[in-house]
């Protein structure tokens, strides 16, 4: 597999001169170290045991939440003879959450079913951490909320909710 050159001109050939955040592999130090850094052998896409590293529209390894959830396997940064990641990746520090693997927070979007009166709980079923809550508030059908802080940002919750009303935000202060 041969690597693009320079993607940043193929994107200003096809009229995209800003280039749209990604979630990156697991604890990458920043997308510019990552885009330079990363050959594109795809080591990292064959070696995911949940089979949600995906190839970009610049070919590119991204994650993509809503074919599963990240499992922190570490095989992608074990595979990968790049020198792209940060910290440590022990079992211990993704269960106590002192380093975030993504520079991201969680989001519930209008678009929920329980914000919009109709029962629906299939995040909180499947968020380990339980960090979404439904509470009930002003009406009979109970309303989520998030505590991001506990957030392992494995993802779970994204690729089961019917109407991909759950997403990562990228934090503004993180280049």
């Amino acid at each position: 597999m041969e690597r693009l050159a320079d993607p940043s001109r193929r994107r200003f050939f096809r009229g995209r001169v800003k280039t749209k955040q990604e979630l990156r592999l697991p604890w990458v130090i920043n997308e510019a170290v990552f885009t330079s850094g990363c050959t594109q052998c795809q080591d990292c896409i064959s070696s995911c045991e949940s089979n949600i590293i995906v190839k970009d529209e610049d070919g590119f390894p991204k994650i993509d939440f809503s074919l599963g959830e990240c499992t922190f396997c570490n095989k992608c940064i074990e595979t990968c003879e790049q020198p792209l990641f940060s910290g440590s990746f022990t079992e211990e520090n993704i269960i106590n959450n002192s380093e975030k693997a993504w520079p991201v927070t969680l989001e519930i979007s209008d678009k929920c079913l329980a914000k919009n009166n109709i029962y629906c709980q299939s995040c909180r079923d499947e968020c380990e951490t339980s960090v979404i809550k439904f509470n009930y508030l002003n009406s009979s059908i109970p309303q989520p909320s998030l505590d991001d802080v506990d957030c392992s940002q494995c993802g779970a919750c994204i690729s089961v909710c019917p109407q991909s009303a759950i997403a990562f935000k990228f934090d503004p202060t993180v280049k």
